[in-house]
């Protein structure tokens, strides 16, 4: 079963606010990353031995939103492969080969493999938001915040203009 894996450099630059204890667990600082790659609907692939191993489960706080981040996750994904939600067969295929219900994460290996670049496609997100790395939570969630709404919305906009 394959773990979330978060880039060694993504760990770095939230170092002060896990030095603080103000994140419990390096899967706080993925989550970021995750939401900032799906929203922006940004993906990498980074090697392995640019990344740390972190759990193959949502721990946690997110245990109870595990199936939310697969939620989001799915949406993206088949947004990115251009598939149609009418294109039954099509969403089944995409859902079968990334889904695994019985898995702790939901996730098939493929889909982790997925999940995972959405983070890392997120780090680079939160670094071009961002100046400087996050000094204290609150100043960092507003911001945030405001990068996440002004991304969604872009995103709509794109939604509109390629529908008509």
């Amino acid at each position: 079963m394959q773990p979330f894996r978060i880039r060694l450099d993504a760990r770095q630059w939230f170092k002060d606010l896990r030095d603080q204890r103000v994140f419990k667990t390096d899967f706080d600082a993925f989550y970021f990353c995750f939401i900032s790659g799906v929203t922006s609907k940004r993906k990498e692939a980074v090697p392995l031995d640019e990344t740390a191993e972190l759990v193959a489960y949502f721990p946690d706080r997110y245990s109870n939103r595990g199936k939310l981040l697969v939620g989001l996750f799915l949406k993206s994904e088949l947004e990115l492969l251009g598939v149609s939600m009418e294109e039954r067969r099509e969403v089944h295929s995409t859902i079968s080969r990334l889904v695994t219900p019985e898995a702790p994460n939901f996730l098939s290996d493929e889909g982790v493999r997925e999940f995972n670049k959405y983070a890392h496609g997120g780090y680079e997100q939160l670094i071009e938001w961002f100046d400087d790395r996050p000094r204290s939570l609150e100043t960092f969630l507003r911001r945030f915040k405001r990068k996440v709404d002004q991304a969604k919305l872009n995103n709509r906009e794109v939604e509109i203009d390629g529908a008509q």
